[in-house]
């Protein structure tokens, strides 16, 4: 559907000048807005889809035809609690793709993190916040939204490569400091329920490498409460720990620059390969300390 829509705007740029209709005001647009958007896309059969995908084709036209105009209108309705969740993604999308504005950007990555995930295709999600994250934008927000999807999956076809929740998270969040989140992943592992959840935070938290989550790993441990089958598996990542340290430890690089060797290549493409890399310099960090 996104891809449709691109091709919409580029054909309506090159007959920009043409035909060109006249400007819309804030009521009528508002109005668009809240009646083309009126739905959530699970909720739709293939031909209720087809027919809707039409209508955000059109929309997206009309706000490409004449951004000088809509522009404004369009950050406004981004703003309006009031829209259907599906809005701000597709808004926030749109918004992303006409202006390069880095307070567009900003209110783009805070409507998208509104999204209901459950309506969207959760590759682009994962591509469009890992995008977020690797050009410096802070993506906690949108990628702890996952959390609610323990089947979360994103299918990268460059590499046939699949990815589930867990490192779909972790491609969320690693290309930043992981100062900025660490203490945040903490807290939500003591209030997760789900077990797929507790997993790919406890993941996410052993690949920080800090005390912090180290900390937090050893108390989900210790804590009766804690389903003995998701306890097994931070077992297995604390164990991992120990492998590492008994590898030897690696002088040519401090933690820090291991650190941020790490984090560029979780700002590169997203692939098996760099998720190796990943690992690798995790378990290096790990071994100088």
């Amino acid at each position: 559907m996104l891809i449709t829509r691109i091709l919409v705007l580029l054909f309506t740029g090159l007959m920009t000048g043409l035909t060109m209709a006249a400007p819309i005001d804030e009521s009528d647009f508002h109005s668009k807005v809240a009646t083309i958007y009126n739905f959530e896309p699970y909720k739709l059969k293939a031909q209720e889809m087809e027919a809707k995908s039409k209508q955000l084709d059109q929309f997206w036209s009309l706000v490409v035809a004449d951004p000088t105009n809509t522009l404004p209108m369009l950050r406004k309705e981004l703003e309006d609690p009031s829209h259907a969740a599906f809005f701000f993604y597709d808004g926030g999308k749109l918004l992303l793709s006409i202006s390069p504005d880095r307070s567009d950007q900003i209110l783009a990555l805070r409507s998208i993190s509104k999204a209901g995930l459950r309506g969207i295709n959760q590759t682009d999600y994962l591509q469009t916040i890992h995008w977020f994250a690797g050009n410096g934008f802070d993506t906690r927000e949108a990628a702890f939204r996952i959390l609610s999807l323990p089947n979360f999956k994103a299918f990268i076809p460059q590499h046939v490569l699949t990815l589930g929740q867990n490192y779909s998270l972790i491609y969320m969040l690693f290309p930043m400091d992981e100062s900025l989140f660490v203490d945040e992943l903490a807290s939500r592992l003591a209030l997760e329920s789900n077990a797929q959840s507790l997993k790919s935070l406890l993941l996410a938290l052993w690949h920080t490498a800090t005390p912090t989550g180290y900390t937090a790993i050893k108390n989900f441990i210790d804590d009766p409460n804690n389903p003995a089958d998701v306890k097994a598996y931070a077992k297995t990542l604390l164990d991992r720990n120990n492998s590492s340290s008994s590898s030897g430890s690696v002088n040519f690089s401090s933690n820090q620059s291991l650190r941020e060797e790490r984090r560029k290549i979780m700002q590169g493409p997203i692939s098996n390969e760099a998720l190796l890399e990943f690992d690798k310099l995790t378990e290096k960090i790990l071994a100088k300390q």
